[in-house]
């Protein structure tokens, strides 16, 4: 079962298509990433989800509840945290919990399990206004899981926040599945944080998907490249130009692109076999992949088109 599901899903605004025909896939028990640069639609998009707006077309199903028929029993099963987390400064971590927990008429206990989970257990009792702002996110997070939600979605976790908490969010999001059995489906610009913690991930933009599938079919839109150094770049280039690889000069280095990432070790060892067998000697040789920050500037100067059939 999918636990996100979209078709031909729309929103305009004063004439202009904010979500153009999206359609999303989401796989149950996934870390989803969900990215685009600013403006390409992602928090319209998360509100279509929620039901904060009503589409102009297209259908929402969440783990098979339809949104607009099933409204209260799809959204019962969602958790959500957004990027700037609104919590009563006046009142502690815990009774900011009591308020939601009392109006999902939630047994007590579930605030203690939030708390142990976002391990904020020890400052239950400190008013939120002296929390620091990892605390605050993570508070948030708190009041996202009361209840057990199947599904979580999260918008900007990690925003503001310093190094530290950033790696920390991160490893904490991904643990969540295991640890709750729930969909994670996380809005982000941390490219970075992404590519470390998802499973799956659509870029959008313009209100349109142009990727979607798991992190193995993203890498897979490119093949990695190879860097090397060696005693005498211009002369290795000249060789494998000879050999129909075109290579280009990076901080004195020597970078090309690999014919395929499956095949990308076998051909980097024919490579250096090639140079060294020429007299070369080679100091530095390594296969570099894409990286997604570089894989998102790519897709989102691209036309609408890029989507993995078994997304």
């Amino acid at each position: 079962m999918t636990a996100i599901e979209t078709e031909n899903l729309r929103k305009r605004f004063r004439g202009v298509n904010a979500v153009d025909g999206v359609d999303l896939s989401v796989p149950e028990g996934a870390i989803f990433g969900f990215l685009g640069p600013n403006g390409a639609g992602k928090t319209t998009t998360i509100r279509l989800l929620l039901g904060l707006l009503r589409p102009n077309r297209g259908r929402i199903a969440l783990f098979g509840e339809n949104l607009k028929s099933r409204r209260t029993k799809a959204l019962k099963s969602v958790g959500v945290a957004f990027e700037t987390p609104a919590h009563y400064e006046h009142l502690t971590g815990r009774e900011n919990l009591d308020i939601t927990r009392r109006l999902l008429n939630l047994d007590k206990s579930e605030i203690d399990r939030v708390l142990e989970t976002v391990e904020l257990k020890y400052v239950e009792n400190r008013l939120v206004r002296k929390y620091s702002l990892g605390m605050r996110h993570r508070l948030g997070l708190a009041r996202a899981l009361l209840g057990r939600p199947k599904l979580l979605i999260f918008d900007e976790p990690t925003n503001g926040l310093d190094p530290v908490g950033i790696r920390e969010m991160r490893e904490f999001i991904k643990t969540l599945p295991e640890r709750t059995g729930a969909t994670v489906f996380v809005s982000s610009h941390h490219l970075a944080e992404i590519e470390q913690m998802a499973s799956h991930v659509a870029v959008i933009n313009l209100g349109q998907i142009v990727f979607q599938g798991d992190m193995k079919e993203l890498r897979g839109l490119h093949a990695p490249r190879l860097e090397l150094a060696c005693s005498d770049p211009g002369g290795a280039a000249s060789l494998l130009s000879g050999s129909g690889k075109q290579t280009q000069t990076r901080g004195g280095r020597l970078v090309l692109e690999l014919a395929s990432a499956d095949e990308a070790e076998r051909e980097a060892a024919e490579i250096n076999r090639h140079l060294v067998g020429a007299g070369f000697d080679i100091h530095h040789l390594a296969i570099a992949p894409w990286t997604l920050e570089e894989l998102f500037l790519q897709l989102v100067g691209a036309k609408p088109t890029i989507r993995s059939d078994a997304a």
